[in-house]
């Protein structure tokens, strides 16, 4: 019998070695405690460049759940997958309910907090009930993009715009008080600024704020476009305030909103209607009118 009782206490010991420190969790990696609250009913793993509505309850290990932080919030899952937290993160899907617990530099609170409002010592170990309220994929994300544009155009608009600005590292100057941004480079010899009646060459390029290629350029015709500076109908109202802001061998990048480029309409299969665009122009050459006056 005495063999029997060696080997049942060595199960013993080797069965509490194998166990997590916090029952009902499992070790998905060094330090790192998951446990499945609820399940979503979804088999889809969450992608990178999916976006995700969490609800987010922090606290120490055994506190009330948000004592710590608390959040519900649209995230990019690409922002999310980052820090110790990532293997629990990989076994979330869509409505899953979770609790994971891990030392708080594990997770990337930059991101769950980009207000800055949590500093928790790195060592703290923390418990985070996770629940994934929603998930959208690239197409499901354009199609509800594309249907918030379709109710509310302008504030499409300026909430792209920010966007755009907040984003760029470019030091983006108001254009008075309309929604015309631009940054100017280097000046040139003649600081004399263009007039009605000179004619002016101009080379540029339009693309739209996310980028991609671009959908006008002057070089398409091979020379750089010549008109007379203030006659109607000859260029875009933010082209004609562009050239109107540069001097003669001067470059500048240029925000248009829509009120100034393409309008409500926009441009079909290249440019939304009430779409800010970015363009890129050059005063080439200005011939002087023939009365510059003083």
């Amino acid at each position: 019998m005495r063999p029997v009782c060696i080997v049942g206490a060595l199960a013993v010991v080797l069965s509490a070695c194998d166990r997590a420190p916090y029952a009902g969790y499992k070790e998905v990696a060094p330090g790192v405690y998951f446990r499945l609250l609820g399940l979503g009913g979804s088999d889809t793993a969450l992608s990178a460049d999916d976006s995700v509505l969490l609800r987010l309850r922090a606290s120490e290990v055994g506190g009330d759940p948000g004592s710590l932080f608390s959040t519900q919030r649209w995230y990019a899952v690409h922002d999310l997958r980052q820090g110790a937290w990532v293997p629990a993160l990989d076994r979330v899907h869509p409505g899953d309910s979770t609790s994971i617990i891990l030392q708080a530099d594990g997770l990337p609170w930059t991101v769950l907090s980009p207000a800055g409002r949590m500093n928790p010592p790195d060592t703290v170990m923390v418990q985070v009930e996770l629940t994934v309220m929603e998930s959208l994929t690239p197409l499901m994300q354009r199609v509800r993009a594309e249907a918030r544009r379709a109710l509310d155009p302008e504030g499409a608009e300026r909430r792209e715009l920010a966007a755009f600005l907040s984003a760029s590292s470019e030091a983006w100057t108001r254009w008075g008080t309309s929604d015309l941004y631009f940054t100017l480079g280097p000046g040139a010899g003649d600081t004399a600024r263009v007039r009605a009646g000179d004619r002016v060459s101009i080379s540029y390029v339009g693309s739209r704020l996310d980028g991609g290629e671009p959908f006008d350029e002057s070089d398409r015709h091979g020379q750089p476009f010549t008109f007379r500076f203030g006659d109607p109908d000859q260029v875009l109202p933010g082209i004609e305030v562009a050239v109107s802001l540069l001097r003669p061998g001067q470059h500048g990048r240029f925000v248009l909103p829509s009120s100034m480029a393409f309008g409500g309409k926009g441009v079909p299969q290249v440019v939304r209607p009430h779409e800010p665009v970015l363009y890129s122009v050059h005063l080439v050459a200005v011939e002087r009118g023939p009365d510059r006056g003083t």
